[in-house]
């Protein structure tokens, strides 16, 4: 069993504390991007690419960064579809196939986000969740997601506090994996308006 997802979140809450006001408006962003469909994995996998590249920095998080990078467009549509199909069938047969390849392919956005091929990310994330054989572990982390995604389909406003705290939460659990950063406090002053 993973015994860090306790500390995981509070290592998640603790970002998302120091960097609210960025990763709101991010999430916004990202939210009204999904309304209009085009942008919506775009400004997505931007938001998870920052996010992580700021824990790894410990540098504030800049919302700004959500629309400013244009050479994620296709990948995050490539992985939008080479995940989101599947997935999507696999939740319409039985459920289980789709929880199951959703656990395979847990660490795929992340991969992703941190520059590395669509396919790529989608067989090193199956050979991460093969090498850990914690597929309790693996359980356990995606039920903290589904939990804060049901939060965030009761309302709009749960929704804009869940999509950035989600995001968070899949930067711990990969850099867990891959190597931890620290999480540290910004001085206050350091913050872009």
């Amino acid at each position: 069993m993973d015994a860090r997802i306790e500390l995981r979140l509070k290592r998640a809450w603790d970002f998302f504390v120091n960097n609210a006001g960025a990763l709101l408006l991010g999430g916004l962003v990202v939210l009204v991007g999904s309304l209009v469909i085009i942008p919506g994995p775009w400004f997505g996998l931007n938001l998870l690419q920052e996010s992580l590249e700021s824990a790894r920095s410990s540098r504030p998080v800049r919302w700004q960064a959500t629309y400013e990078r244009t050479g994620t467009f296709w990948k995050s549509w490539g992985l939008t579809l080479a995940m989101g199909i599947p997935i999507s069938i696999g939740f319409a047969l039985l459920v289980v196939p789709g929880v199951l390849l959703a656990l395979y392919w847990f660490h795929a956005p992340m991969l992703v986000a941190d520059g590395r091929p669509v396919i790529e990310s989608l067989r090193e994330s199956g050979r991460i969740f093969e090498r850990r054989r914690d597929w309790a572990a693996y359980f356990l982390n995606w039920l903290v997601l589904a939990v804060l995604w049901a939060v965030g389909g009761i309302t709009a406003f749960a929704l804009l506090l869940t999509l950035p705290l989600s995001i968070v939460y899949l930067v711990c659990c990969y850099t867990d994996e891959t190597g931890p950063v620290a999480i540290t406090r910004v001085p206050r002053e350091q913050i872009p308006a």
